[in-house]
């Protein structure tokens, strides 16, 4: 049992907050190395409760209510499905027609069932009947090392979606974006020319930090291609001045709300320009 632990639990923990969440993971792999006629069943439990409480998280009601899309099924109690939950997980208030039309994303609703069957699988476990109670070592191993992968299979698949939905969403804005930072000042850029230009954004990394009902956010550490001025324009006509091309790291954190049409409103919360390398010459 411990190499399943080994296996899964850094894994796991990739994708979950510090405190809670990770404290529930270890809990559940301290029941499965706990020899007892229940531990697999409370395994089983921990690992669902794991997945109820992640995507409580990230689909919280008051933001769920406030999409577009979303609809209240009869068959829920408050009207909200663990399908709506994984749906906003992933799109947020972003409309099925944007998501798939205008961000070729069309396997949400697929993958939101898929999902929502591996949550119905974990529950088999916690309704305690004899066929299901005091498991052998070798079923108990071999079920929680399928519920692990399926588990691990269910984060990584909100998370890589998620940050598929940014990846478009900045291919879709980053036209607008340099529009934006170019009409405003860049500081580390004013401190090495007398005037800049960025044509070109190229991202590196992004990062899903929320996504709302109304927005994303999301940090990106991106390369810049950025023209340096030196000069007034007609100084550089008669050769007293000069314009350097040259490519910086920048990291910046954006909120894109979700205007029509898309980019046309941006919270930029930080964008930092790295130009140690100016200096390093």
């Amino acid at each position: 049992m411990e190499s399943l632990r080994n296996e899964y639990q850094e894994k796991i923990n990739s994708v979950l907050l510090d405190g809670f969440e990770k404290e529930l993971l270890n809990s559940a792999f301290i029941n499965l190395l706990t020899p007892n006629a229940l531990r697999l069943n409370n395994f089983a439990y921990a690992l669902r409760e794991l997945t109820r409480h992640v995507l409580h998280r990230l689909a919280p009601d008051n933001e769920l209510r406030k999409c577009e899309w979303f609809r209240p099924d009869g068959t829920s109690s408050n009207g909200i499905t663990r399908k709506h939950r994984i749906k906003f997980a992933i799109q947020g208030g972003l409309s099925d027609f944007y998501v798939i039309e205008k961000l070729y994303i069309d396997e949400v609703d697929d993958v939101s069932n898929e999902l929502k069957d591996i949550i119905n699988d974990l529950s088999e476990f916690t309704h305690i009947e004899e066929s299901k109670f005091n498991s052998s070592t070798e079923k108990t191993k071999k079920t929680a090392e399928q519920y692990l992968s399926v588990t691990l299979g269910f984060v990584k698949k909100i998370d890589e979606l998620r940050k598929e939905v940014a990846d478009k969403i900045f291919e879709n804005i980053d036209e607008m974006l340099i529009k934006r930072i170019n009409s405003e000042s860049v500081v580390e850029l004013i401190e090495i020319s007398t005037h800049q230009y960025i044509e070109e954004i190229t991202p590196e990394k992004i990062h899903v930090i929320k996504v709302g009902a109304n927005s994303l956010v999301m940090s990106v550490e991106a390369l810049i291609d950025v023209i340096l001025l030196y000069g007034s324009e007609s100084d550089r006509r008669k050769d007293n001045g000069a314009e350097i091309p040259i490519s910086f790291p920048v990291y910046s954190e954006m909120e894109v709300l979700f205007k029509k049409p898309l980019g046309s409103v941006i919270n930029l919360n930080q964008f930092s320009v790295d130009i140690s390398s100016w200096y390093d010459g």
